[in-house]
This record gives structure tokens, C-alpha cells and sequence, in this order.
């Protein structure tokens, strides 16, 4: 009994040091970024595959478990937001020809693009080379092997489209700037308030 006090004491005091870590460590990758636009917002442990060939947008906003696998190009436009446990993937081992088997030593890179305005659900997969379009609605547990087109609404393994959105709405809210917390002038990590350095372009 006497033991299980101590570890909610000890937890409760470290809780306040892991989250400031994270935070730390969530700022220093986005620095790194090859382009970061304003006003990020990111929720949870997040993971960059190459910061460097990684390109954001204005006002995106990433969840906890965004992990970019490979070290291919990534590029997301502005006023995007993505669910929890997100995987992109920019790169895949070589297996023709191979020099040996399953696979060989050699990645692959392909470029990932995700344009404006894109909501991502919780636990997509998003492998390399695709293309999505602007406006695009990705279901949740989407498998995203093809590029998708713009205004697209698609779910499933491998992701289909289900629906497109409806085209003049979708250009009268663009057109008036009507966008989800936006504008905002300050970055938001982890529910507090930063103004991240941007790597000078």
C-alpha cells in the first residue's frame, strides 16, 4: 500500500517534466522542418521521417501519433487537419530487381503531397508516392494506396471514393476565408501558446 502511494506521488510530480519534454522535443522537430508556414498546432508525440524534405502549410494542425516514415519529400498545404495515429509512408525497400531476398538494402523514395484544406481521420495509412487533393476528406482507418482527387471523400482498404463535397460550397467558404481557428497569430503545442522559430527560407 505503502509502495503505491510513493508511485502516485512520484507520477504525479514527473507528469509536469514529461509533458514539458515532450513539448521540447515536439518544438525542435519543427524546427527543423524545410518549411513551416504559421500557426501549427500539434496535440501528443508526433515523428518526422526526414524534417528536412518536410514542407507545411499555414494552420495545420497534427494529433498524437503522427509518424512519418522515410525520408522522402512531404508536403502539406495550409488548413490542414489530421487525426490521431496517422502513418505516412515516403519510402519502400527495393525488390526489383533485388540483389537478395525478401528485400534489398536500397529505399525507395516517393514523394508524399497532401493539398489545402485536407481532414485526415484517426488511423490512416498514406503510402508512398500518392497525391491528395485539395479539399479531400480521408475516412477514418482509410488505406490511401492511390492519389486521391480533389473534394474526394474516401474510406476503406484500399481507400475508394465514396462521395465528392459539394463544389460551390466548398469555394464560397475558400473565397470568404472561412477557416477552423483561423487566423491565429501564435503556434499551439500541447495546450500552450509558442512562437516557434522558422528556418530562414
Amino acid at each position: 500500500m505503502k509502495s503505491l502511494l510513493v508511485y502516485r506521488i512520484l507520477r504525479k510530480l514527473w507528469a509536469p517534466v514529461a509533458r514539458w519534454q515532450l513539448t521540447c522535443h515536439t518544438i525542435a522537430q519543427l524546427q527543423e522542418l524545410a518549411h513551416l508556414g504559421q500557426a501549427v498546432e500539434v496535440h501528443g508525440r508526433i515523428q518526422f521521417g526526414d524534417p528536412q524534405n518536410t514542407y507545411f502549410g499555414d494552420d495545420i494542425a497534427l494529433n498524437d501519433g503522427f509518424f512519418v516514415h522515410g525520408e522522402g519529400k512531404l508536403s502539406i498545404g495550409s488548413h490542414c487537419h489530421l487525426g490521431q495515429q496517422l502513418l505516412i509512408i515516403t519510402s519502400n525497400h527495393n525488390i526489383e530487381p533485388a540483389e537478395c531476398l525478401p528485400y534489398d538494402k536500397k529505399r525507395i523514395l516517393k514523394a508524399v503531397s497532401i493539398g489545402e484544406s485536407v481532414w485526415i481521420g484517426d488511423r490512416v495509412v498514406i503510402v508512398p508516392g500518392v497525391t491528395v487533393g485539395e479539399g479531400a476528406v480521408l475516412a477514418a482507418g482509410a488505406v490511401v494506396t492511390a492519389d486521391v482527387p480533389p473534394l474526394a471523400i474516401v474510406g476503406g482498404s484500399p481507400a475508394t471514393v465514396i462521395r465528392f463535397r459539394d463544389e460551390a460550397a466548398y469555394a464560397r467558404l475558400k473565397s470568404e476565408g472561412k477557416y477552423l481557428a483561423w487566423p491565429r497569430s501564435y503556434d499551439l503545442i500541447n495546450d500552450r501558446k509558442f512562437h516557434i522559430r522558422r528556418r530562414a527560407n
